[in-house]
């Protein structure tokens, strides 16, 4: 795909995608989202890059973000993998915090609760 200034896309309108949580201050994690719309932009080094602007499944749409394609992903089954992944190890992290703060249930807005059901199980099993 292309824009309309002729800077490639690889992501269009209204595609269900995978994007990284853009705040560098927060967990690194996989969030559920789709792209509402696309743009281009300058980098650092002054070229043309497309920008998505992200709106967050199951957030209000005041959390929608413009994101450079270096945080999306395609929605694919490897990637639901990592998603998983990166989940679990955000999960650990909330829980070591929260469990000095009388163990409170965690949660990930953005990721799917199926996700989070799954991680849940597999804890349980361990156990």
């Amino acid at each position: 795909m292309s824009g309309s200034r002729g800077v490639p896309f690889n992501f269009r309108i209204g595609e269900r995608i995978l994007c990284f949580e853009p705040d560098p201050t927060k967990a690194r994690v996989l969030y559920d989202a789709k792209i509402i719309e696309c743009d281009v932009t300058r980098d650092e080094k002054n070229r043309k890059v497309p920008e998505y602007l992200i709106h967050f499944n199951g957030w209000n749409s005041s959390w929608d973000r413009w994101a450079t394609e270096d945080h999306v992903v395609k929605d694919s089954e490897e990637n639901r993998i990592l998603q998983k992944q990166l989940a679990k190890e955000a999960l650990a992290k909330i829980k070591k915090a929260k469990r000095a703060k009388q163990g409170k249930r965690c949660r990930l807005p953005g990721v799917e609760k199926e996700v989070l059901r799954e991680i849940e199980q597999e804890e349980e099993q361990r156990r």
